[in-house]
C-alpha cells in the first residue's frame, strides 16, 4: 500500500520554504544550500539531509508557486549524478552551494545542445542525452553559438556545441533515473503554478464585486475556479505518486512519471489561462502578475520532452499493440 498523505516533516519543509520565498522571491543561493535544499535527498552518510524524492517535490512545489529563479533543477540532478558516479568531492562542492548547474537537452547530433538558463551564472551544465546517459561538463567547455529569449522573460535558451568526450558521465540506466527524477521535480513546480493560479483566482473572486455581488457568485467564474481546484489536486496526486514509486523502485514508476509530467503541465497551463480570464481586463495587462504564471508554465512544460511525445508514450503504454 502506498501512503500519499503529507507527513509532519513534509509539512515543515513546505512551511519553511514558503516563509523564505515570501520574503525573497529569489533567495540567496548560499542560504538555500545552508538550509539543505540542495542536499535534501542525499543520504546522511554522504553529507546530506537524508530525505527522499517525496520530500524534494514538496520543496519544488513551493519554488513553482513563488516563480523562484535559480538553477535548482539542474543542480539537484547534478547531485544525483555525482552520487551515481561516486564522485564525493564534486558532491560536496555542489551541496555546499559552490557549483551551480544548468540543464541541457540535445538538439540533433551528438554535440549540439540547448541549455535552459534563467540568467543566473552557472559553473556547469548537466546534459541529459536522449539515450538516458547523463553528463556533467564545466561551463568553460561549452561553446555557445546563440542565446535567444523565451516566452518567460526570466529564461534564455543557449544553443551550444559541447564535445561528446568531455565531462563526468553516468550510463543510461543511472541516467534514466536522473531524467525521471528531473521530470517529477519539474512537474512539482508546475503543480505549484497550478495551485498559485487557483488561489489567486479564488481570492480575487471573493474580493472583486460587480453589480453589488462578488464575482465568485457568478456561475462562469465559480465553475472555472472549481475546475482549477480539481486540476491542481489531480496533478499533485499524480506527482506525489510518481515520486513515491521512484523512491520505491516500482516498475510502473516510468509510466506514472510521464503521466505526472503531462497532467501537471496541462493543469498549470489551463489554470494560468483561467486565472487571467477570472481577473478580467486587469489580468491581461503586463503590470499584473497573472501572465507570469502562464509564461513559466510554458517553459517548464517544455523540459524533459514535449507534450506530444509524452502523450505518445502514454498511449503506447496503454495499448502496446
Amino acid at each position: 500500500m502506498i501512503d500519499l498523505a503529507e507527513n509532519d516533516e513534509q509539512a515543515e519543509i513546505a512551511r519553511t520554504a514558503a516563509r523564505l520565498l515570501s520574503d525573497h522571491a529569489d533567495p540567496p543561493w548560499q542560504q538555500c544550500a545552508e538550509l539543505g535544499w540542495l542536499a535534501l535527498a542525499v543520504p546522511e552518510h554522504l553529507g546530506g539531509v537524508g530525505y527522499r524524492l517525496a520530500e524534494q517535490v514538496v520543496l519544488f512545489r513551493e519554488l513553482g508557486r513563488a516563480l523562484t529563479n535559480g538553477p535548482f533543477l539542474g543542480t539537484v540532478l547534478a547531485v544525483e549524478l555525482a552520487i551515481a558516479a561516486d564522485d564525493a568531492d564534486r558532491l560536496a562542492t555542489i551541496i555546499a552551494g559552490k557549483q551551480r548547474v544548468a540543464l541541457a537537452e540535445p538538439v540533433g547530433g551528438s554535440d549540439r545542445w540547448r541549455i535552459w538558463s534563467d540568467g543566473t551564472p552557472v559553473d556547469s551544465v548537466l546534459l541529459v542525452e536522449a539515450s538516458g546517459r547523463c553528463r556533467l561538463v564545466d561551463d568553460e567547455q561549452v561553446r555557445t553559438v546563440e542565446t535567444v529569449e523565451t516566452i518567460d522573460p526570466a529564461y534564455r535558451l543557449r544553443s551550444a556545441h559541447i564535445d561528446a568526450a568531455v565531462g563526468v558521465a553516468v550510463e543510461p540506466m543511472d541516467g534514466a533515473v536522473i531524467r525521471d527524477r528531473g521530470a517529477v521535480l519539474a512537474a512539482a513546480m508546475l503543480v505549484g503554478i497550478a495551485e498559485r493560479a487557483r488561489d489567486d483566482s479564488t481570492r480575487y473572486a471573493v474580493d472583486r464585486v460587480q453589480y453589488g455581488r462578488p464575482i465568485g457568485s457568478f456561475q462562469a467564474v465559480k465553475h472555472r475556479c472549481a475546475d482549477m481546484a480539481v486540476r491542481a489536486e489531480a496533478a499533485w496526486a499524480l506527482t506525489g505518486l510518481a515520486a513515491v514509486e521512484l523512491d520505491a523502485g516500482r516498475p510502473e514508476a516510468a509510466l506514472d512519471v510521464t503521466a505526472a509530467s503531462e497532467i501537471a503541465t496541462s493543469a498549470a497551463l489551463a489554470n494560468a489561462r483561467d486565472n487571467i480570464q477570472n481577473h478580467g481586463a486587469i489580468g491581461f495587462t503586463a503590470e499584473h502578475s497573472a501572465h507570469r504564471y502562464l509564461e513559466r508554465a510554458h517553459v517548464l512544460g517544455a523540459q524533459f520532452g514535449t507534450p506530444s511525445r509524452r502523450v505518445e508514450r502514454l498511449l503506447a503504454a496503454a495499448d502496446p499493440w
